[in-house]
């Protein structure tokens, strides 16, 4: 996945076009990058709450 779109499922992280796979992935590239300065304080809060959505999805199968 390149960067671009890795920023792009990122920034739009409630959009179905992508898999939750692909949206892990991409959260993974932008996590791992040195700055984050393009990316604002808001969209960080709502993929971490996408997470915490997922993560709490999957306790409530186990």
């Amino acid at each position: 996945m390149t960067l671009g779109t890795a920023y792009w499922i990122f920034r739009y992280i409630e959009n179905t076009v992508y898999s939750d796979t692909e949206k892990i992935e991409a959260i993974k590239i932008i996590s791992e990058l040195d700055a984050h300065n393009a990316i604002k304080k808001e969209k960080m809060a709502e993929v971490i709450k996408w997470l915490l959505g997922k993560v709490t999805e999957d306790l409530k199968e186990e």
